[in-house]
């Protein structure tokens, strides 16, 4: 009697076939977590900027209310307090074309960035994203490039005094490295919270 041994020598290249292709699926699955991130911060944005826009609107549409009352009362002969003229020249003066300065923002974005979060109080403009990071970069040199493309823009970073980074935070997702970071932008107007305290103090 003839005793046969089999050997399967497709065993090992089945093995390596088989790591590689979970390899492959952790790369999709990174990229595809990191694409929804993408996917997601754009599309805030766009309704971030809609919302931007529809209260420029607003802004805009009592502007010219105020406009034709102060036609209207110079028509009736009324007297207008100075105060009250200047007021109402500051408003239009000081309005800012964010419509403008989001589609900038907007056009300055790295494809591989996104825009989380925004929020405009006082005179702050806060930015909050996302970014991924390569194995040759850092995160600081990717805020500091990113804010230098914001300051060199012309649209953007008019009526805009200073633009710096106010926090980040490194972190990985599904084995792909990623940056959180929030970026403050300050609007060349008076501190509405200094107005507030000397009216507290004279009282």
């Amino acid at each position: 009697m003839i005793n046969v041994i089999k050997i399967n020598l497709n065993q090992a290249s089945s093995k390596a076939a088989r790591l590689e292709q979970r390899r492959e699926q952790g790369r999709w699955a990174a990229f595809a977590a990191v694409a929804l991130i993408l996917v997601t911060g754009f599309s805030y944005l766009i309704y971030e900027n809609a919302q931007y826009g529809n209260i420029i609107s607003e802004k805009e549409s009592q502007i010219d209310q105020i406009k034709q009352q102060i036609s209207d009362l110079q028509q009736e002969g009324r007297d207008l307090a100075k105060e009250d003229i200047l007021a109402m020249a500051e408003l239009a003066d000081r309005r800012t074309l964010w419509a403008e300065k989001l589609n900038a923002l907007g056009r300055l974005i790295p494809h591989d960035m996104a825009i989380t979060h925004l929020t405009f109080k006082d005179r702050y403009l806060d930015i909050s994203g996302v970014s991924r990071i390569y194995p040759d970069e850092r995160e600081f040199n990717i805020l500091e490039e990113f804010i230098a493309r914001l300051e060199n823009d012309a649209v953007f970073s008019a009526d805009f005094t200073d633009i710096t980074f106010s926090s980040l935070s490194r972190m990985t997702i599904l084995k792909q490295n990623v940056v959180n970071f929030d970026i403050r932008a300050t609007l060349d107007i008076p501190d509405p919270n200094a107005k507030k305290s000397k009216k507290g103090g004279r009282r």
